[in-house]
């Protein structure tokens, strides 16, 4: 048998993010927004955490732009590979 210690830090320098069902819900997707369809063919989400913009690229790829409410930025790109796999890369 293996035994494991775990130490938890009840001072902590940096407050965490509390996890709690509204955090959970919104992982998941359930939180409240809008979503446009816009003329381009892109898709608009924004809600309180920022806006992710989907963009479908004429090589077949799904581009993804989220900027986060207080200016953070991550693009998500997806190709479909000739090998029937799914390469996905975060920038």
């Amino acid at each position: 048998a293996q035994t494991v210690t775990i130490v938890r830090d009840d001072n902590p320098v940096n407050a965490g993010t509390p996890l709690d069902r509204e955090t959970f819900m919104g992982v998941q997707g359930f939180i409240s927004g809008t979503t446009v369809f816009n003329s381009s063919g892109s898709i608009t989400e924004t809600n309180e955490t920022g806006t992710l913009t989907t963009t479908f690229l004429p090589n077949g790829s799904i581009q993804e732009a989220f900027v986060g409410a207080d200016g953070s930025t991550v693009t998500k790109t997806t190709t479909f590979l000739s090998n029937g796999n799914i390469q996905e890369v975060l920038s």
